[in-house]
């Protein structure tokens, strides 16, 4: 926490000083260090393999430039040849082979601007050698930053800096050699100005532009975000992810899954009395603390009707390999004491009821404009029907569900019960776990309440 403050506190002035303000003000800079973070990897990521093609190229073309030192000085042509062949070109290879490594790639701005300075002194160097060499700066050092602003996407912070170095070496060159004519200070000053002009205002506009991109970009994947989000929040995480790869009528037989049916014992009586703010408030807050607890342990949601709540286990192919049923039943007994604990600081008289059952359904998906996912069959039916059948605060489980559950867990038989459209039935009432530190490691992310057996 004190780190995270030190680094508040030092960001907070470069925030409010008048250049970081008027750069965020015409698109150069984002006021959010992380966002300038991540578009900066963006903005470069993807040119770091033309960058080593063109600092190859431009330093092929800086070295093939001493034939015009040959034509300009004869004479001292084989120094600045070495200078272009031994010094300068080789330097500006060996940036382009550092951007192989991580470090490179990191830094690729800074190794442009490397080359690029290393090549505007050299020129400097260069024009002070060769006889009258000042009469021609002009053509190299515009040549050069042309060459760099056209070439590379820098940012224009860095450019700028690359700006007033190129100025300046062509200045105090010129002055240095004093072997230009009269007059040509002025012309060698108003070419580097003119160049200067022309690349600082072609990279402040692709700049810029590649800034609203991020930021249009930005806010679609927020976009896309929050329709993934919702479409989680009503579709099996693996549903979405076939529908998204195109998938368009999703049916599956499956085998064997957990079906739980939940709901609130006294609702229908208070509802008569709640106002409608009440009523959807404390729904809300029990279905949300059911959702919390299916998430964690890896139960899904099918759907609420009314305040009867539906859930399967065992849907996830990924997680085929875990036993949904164990899965399941932590998740009833977890359920269950949270939501006691709600309806006890409410103050209302309710309780919650489950009914369980391990079997065969077929799921998919229904709809188009209002896609639901939904589970069928005569498990669904059973599972429905025992929920209806459990005493207040209770857990009832089918025949199959004991047999699934009875080695790590405490069931008292009830006598057998007489199921609407299914007939007698033997059935279960789920008391806790034997063991309950295994239901401790399962709840221990998110400190749930674990019930002993009851007995």
């Amino acid at each position: 926490m004190s780190e995270e403050l030190d680094l508040d506190l030092q960001q907070e002035p470069r925030r409010t000083l008048p250049i970081h303000r008027l750069m965020v003000r015409y698109g150069l800079i984002f006021d959010d260090p992380d966002d300038e973070q991540v578009f900066a990897d963006r903005f470069l990521r993807d040119f770091v393999g033309l960058a080593q093609v063109f600092l190859v190229v431009g330093a092929l073309f800086y070295y093939v430039f001493f034939l015009w030192d040959a034509i300009i000085d004869p004479v001292n042509s084989a120094t600045t040849h070495m200078i272009r062949g031994l010094i300068v070109a080789p330097a500006m290879c060996g940036c382009a082979g550092l951007l192989f490594t991580n470090w490179g790639k990191r830094h690729v701005e800074g190794l442009i601007l490397a080359a690029c300075g290393m090549g505007q002194l050299a020129l400097a160097i260069i024009y002070i050698i060769l006889e009258n060499g000042y009469n021609y700066a002009a053509v190299g050092f515009v040549l050069m930053f042309m060459g760099t602003t056209a070439a590379f996407p820098i940012r224009a912070r860095y450019l700028a800096a690359a700006s007033v170095f190129a100025l300046l070496a062509t200045v105090v060159g010129h002055l240095y050699a004093d072997n230009a004519q009269p007059g040509w200070l002025v012309i060698n000053v108003l070419a580097i100005l003119c160049a200067i002009s022309f690349g600082t205002i072609s990279a402040y506009f692709r700049e810029k532009a590649a800034r609203e991109q991020f930021e249009t970009e930005k806010v679609l994947d927020g976009s896309r975000a929050r329709v993934d989000q919702l479409l989680h929040s009503i579709l099996p995480k693996d549903v979405v992810q076939r529908i998204q790869a195109g998938e368009h009528q999703i049916a599956d037989s499956l085998g064997e899954v957990s079906i739980v049916f939940a709901d609130l014992a006294g609702f229908t009586d208070l509802a008569r009395r709640l106002s409608p703010t009440d009523l959807i408030r404390i729904l809300s807050a029990i279905f949300s603390a059911l959702d919390r607890q299916a998430e964690h342990f890896g139960i899904d949601r099918i759907k609420t009707i009314g305040d009867a709540y539906m859930a399967v286990g065992g849907l996830k192919r990924a997680e085929s390999g875990r036993d949904h049923a164990i899965d399941t039943a932590d998740f009833l007994l977890s359920a269950r004491e949270t939501v006691r604990r709600i309806i006890l600081d409410s103050g209302y008289p309710l309780d919650i009821r489950f009914g369980f059952h391990v079997g065969p359904v077929v799921a998919g998906v229904i709809g188009r404009r209002r896609p639901a996912f939904d589970c069928w069959g005569e498990s669904v039916n059973l599972a429905s029907r025992l929920e209806s059948k459990a005493p207040r605060g209770e857990i009832l489980v089918s025949e199959s569900g004991y047999w699934r559950l009875k080695d790590h867990y405490e069931l008292d038989e009830v006598s057998e019960l007489d199921l609407k459209g299914i007939g007698f039935t033997r059935a279960f009432i789920l008391r806790g776990r034997k063991d309950v530190s295994e239901l401790r490691r399962a709840s221990e992310v998110h400190e749930l309440t674990i019930p002993p057996a009851l007995h």
